[in-house]
């Protein structure tokens, strides 16, 4: 009986961990980026979180990509590994936001609340940062670009941060002389616990691990010469956000770059009551629709979405462009505009919320208006604006044209800026309505949106994960496709 009862309750199986899985192997794949950084591992005791040093490997197996870590460089199996897709994107994390600094998070672009998100620190910010950008370029799915976006970043910043990367040069190699070889019995982990983590009582059975990351050496860095300039722009834009001190505005303050810039209080003034003024904004506006030159351009369903660099060139602003036809002439689209986006409209959540601060007399019609936003993401400051719109109907222009602008301004008597908010910089934007030519003679429209927008910190490299990984592209294609759709019904009402 005794021999019975032993077998009948016998200890469960131990689950198997991560540790434990063939589903991925150090020895496969292309190894894009690696280097020792430190996780997010989970819920300790009293609320506070567990952090790990873990050895990471970005590595490209055929046309998946997978961010791997391990408890030691040496190991053959990883601890776990997250699957990368275009749904996912990086963002860094604002100062103060998580125990440890230069922290950035890999996770899904909207939260779903079943997918995690996984949070990484990093020795410094040039480490955060070269991880970034080649994750994102893994995600988009170029490979050749994944290998040269690593390579022109770790250029940009040698050149950068010398008297830097000299130090950290040195630190590693003090490290390397002093990591301790691997003992046989550490391998896998084993010893009790799930998947080799320390268990009560019990020391870890992690090696000692080098104290600094492992930096690209210097052959590395300098066999290539730069070939993109909009990678550099891009870094152009993290050096904008790295000198901000937290990656945004500080608080109750912006970063002011729209037309008025310069101006003392009375010409702002006179600027905004002038019609000439705001229609030389306008006429900017269509300027810029024309000749920006854009890097990235992609063109589906009849509709383009572009971007010009996120750096120097925008002033640290993301410039995208938004551009298709749309099967009416210019007036019947701006009527259709102006009453959509109004309070109830089929469009209104375009301008929802907004507070009118005043309305600028004479024509075009302009506003002075003020929103707030509240990031969809943890510990991120809201964000607030202040921005002029101007709406210039077809026959205040000599060749049919028609639209809105809109930018920042920063006017102390309107609207100073606001404690405990990052002001949105907002450069001339706007919808520029042009007459284009239909089948049977018709005239059309052809619908330019420009976007110059800085929005600073998380929520501006959150805006360019977006973009890179395909979800703000199809949002801005979906957008267009509901505005046509719309605009459509609109004619037939009116056509009754």
């Amino acid at each position: 009986m005794a021999s019975a009862s032993a077998k009948r309750f016998s200890l469960p199986k131990r689950r198997r961990s991560f540790s434990d899985s063939r589903e991925v192997c150090k020895d496969s794949g292309e190894v894009l980026h690696e280097g020792w950084a430190v996780k997010e591992s989970g819920t300790a005791m009293f609320g506070r979180t567990n952090w790990r040093k873990r050895w990471f490997r970005l590595v490209k197996r055929g046309p998946s990509i997978t961010l791997e870590y391990y408890r030691s460089h040496k190991d053959k199996i990883p601890a776990g590994y997250v699957h990368l897709n275009v749904t996912y994107c990086t963002r860094p994390l604002e100062d103060n936001s998580k125990s440890h600094s230069n922290c950035f998070a890999v996770g899904p672009l909207l939260e779903d609340g079943a997918t995690r998100t996984y949070y990484i620190s990093c020795s410094d910010k040039l480490a955060m940062q070269e991880w970034i950008a080649v994750i994102d370029a893994a995600i988009e799915g170029v490979p050749e670009q994944v290998h040269r976006r690593r390579q022109t970043v770790n250029k940009v910043f040698a050149m950068r941060y010398k008297d830097k990367l000299q130090q950290l040069k040195e630190r590693r190699s003090v490290s390397e002389s002093m990591d301790p070889p691997l003992e046989d019995s550490l391998v896998g982990g084993g010893g009790g616990g799930k998947g080799g983590e320390k268990t009560d009582g019990q020391k870890s059975l992690e090696p000692d691990e080098p104290t600094s990351y492992t930096l690209p050496d210097a052959e590395r860095l300098n066999r290539e010469e730069l070939t993109d300039e909009e990678l550099i722009d891009e870094l152009d834009d993290d050096m904008m956000e790295e000198g901000a001190g937290t990656g945004a505005t500080p608080q109750g303050s912006s970063q002011h770059v729209g037309p008025d810039v310069g101006l003392s209080v009375q010409e702002k003034r006179t600027c905004y009551e002038s019609p000439s003024w705001r229609i030389q904004q306008w006429q900017n506006l269509c300027q810029k629709v024309k000749t920006i030159v854009w890097s990235h351009s992609d063109t589906k369903d009849g509709v383009t979405v572009a971007r010009a660099r996120f750096g120097r060139s925008s002033r640290g602003h993301a410039v995208i462009k938004i551009e298709g036809t749309l099967p009416a002439d210019p007036t019947n689209v701006f009527q259709f505009l102006r009453l959509s986006t109004k309070d109830g409209g089929k469009l209104d959540y375009i301008f929802r919320n907004e507070l009118l601060v005043e309305e600028l007399p004479g024509e075009p019609h302009s506003t002075v208006v003020y929103n707030e936003f509240q990031p969809p993401l943890p510990r991120v400051s809201k964000r607030d604006i202040a921005a002029m719109k101007t709406w210039i109907s077809p026959g205040l222009t000599t060749d049919s044209t028609a639209g809105f602008v809109m930018f920042s301004i920063d006017h102390p008597d309107i609207l100073p800026p606001q404690p405990g908010y990052t002001r949105i910089s907002l450069d001339t934007s706007g919808c520029v309505l042009s007459p284009y030519p239909g089948p049977n003679g018709a005239t059309h429209t052809k619908m330019t949106l420009l976007i110059q927008v800085a929005f600073y910190g998380a929520m501006h490299k959150m805006l360019k994960g977006a973009y890179n990984s395909g979800l703000l592209k199809l949002g801005f294609r979906t957008t267009f496709s509901l505005i046509a759709e719309q605009l459509n019904k609109y004619i037939e009402i009116i056509n009754i």
